[in-house]
């Protein structure tokens, strides 16, 4: 079954800064389309996938540790994609100093691809673990 939240995208929106909204959209359907794709390539038992910016979850049928590896998938793109756009997604200034919403980012585009990338990865990894 997939679902969508629109509460999740909308907070995910707040956690990686209103001022780049657009960019946080194209995180999150990139997040999406690597997660679909290594699902569809995988065979997984699905049981439900719901979409929700950060609080993006895959459920399976089979272990935690299959619905872990199923969950990073759209981390995974999104930070190579930051990568890809700069060699240092956050700049000279660093991760601490530009992670919270309402610090200014070096590079916007790939500053919000990178913190998707982080924070989604640390909700899938306390969601599957917990």
């Amino acid at each position: 079954m997939l679902r969508l939240d629109i509460l999740g995208i909308l907070l995910s929106l707040f956690f990686l800064g209103p001022r780049n909204w657009r960019w946080s959209l194209a995180a999150a359907g990139v997040a999406l389309a690597a997660t679909l794709l290594f699902l569809v390539v995988w065979r997984a038992d699905l049981t439900a996938y719901t979409m929700g910016g950060l609080f993006t979850q895959v459920e399976l049928g089979g272990s935690r540790f299959s619905a872990l590896l199923a969950g990073l998938p759209g981390p995974f793109a999104c930070y190579a994609v930051a990568k890809f756009m700069a060699g240092r997604p956050m700049g000279q200034a660093g991760w601490l100093r530009q992670i919270l919403p309402w610090n200014e980012l070096e590079n916007p585009a790939a500053g919000t691809f990178a913190k998707y990338a982080l924070l989604s990865a640390v909700f899938c990894l306390i969601k599957t673990l917990s």
